[in-house]
């Protein structure tokens, strides 16, 4: 039985306030930071490749949304800023988006794709944490009260993650164009 490491998300286009928030956390001991970056609407993990093909035609119904609106704000971290593993930047997401995450869950339930069922929190991960330090605890502290910008999301995707030596590599599976744009 094939699999494929799986996770829905959408695209981050550039923005300078996240390219600045990314570029100090590279000058940072102890983290890494990824070349791009997505925000993750649900990390599916090993799926059977037919279960793949399956929920990529149920995905199509969502392209009958309309694009939603998209605001990036304040630095923070998983599972907290005094024990940092993760680096966010935090998203506020307008409508239709909690319908369309609500059917997302509905497909993978429908098909018995198991996923992570943590309550979600709209984040968009800039960094990984190995060691933390005195320099990204002040990071962190600074980058509170950011306000990275905005944008539309007119596009969801069905992404692949492969686990390499040197980090993920993800590949578009299916794009799911929304309406309105």
């Amino acid at each position: 039985m094939e699999t494929i490491r799986s996770f829905v998300s959408f695209k981050i286009p550039e923005m300078p306030a996240v390219t600045d928030a990314q570029e100090k956390l590279r000058g940072t001991p102890g983290v890494s930071v990824p070349k791009e970056v997505h925000l993750t609407l649900r990390f599916l993990g090993d799926v059977e490749q037919k279960k793949i093909g399956k929920l990529s035609e149920r995905m199509r119904s969502l392209e009958g949304y309309e694009a939603f609106g998209v605001s990036l704000k304040g630095i923070g971290a998983f599972p907290n800023n005094k024990d940092p593993r993760v680096v966010w930047i935090g998203a506020e997401l307008g409508d239709p988006f909690p319908s369309i995450l609500s059917d997302l869950d509905g497909m993978l339930g429908s098909l018995s794709i198991k996923y992570d069922k943590k309550p979600f929190k709209a984040h968009v991960t800039i960094g990984r944490v190995r060691t933390p330090s005195r320099s990204l605890t002040e990071f962190l502290d600074g980058g509170r009260g950011l306000e990275a910008g905005s944008f539309v999301c007119s596009e969801i995707f069905l992404m692949s993650s492969d686990l390499t030596p040197k980090g993920a590599v993800h590949s578009v599976i299916d794009p799911f164009r929304l309406s309105g744009v």
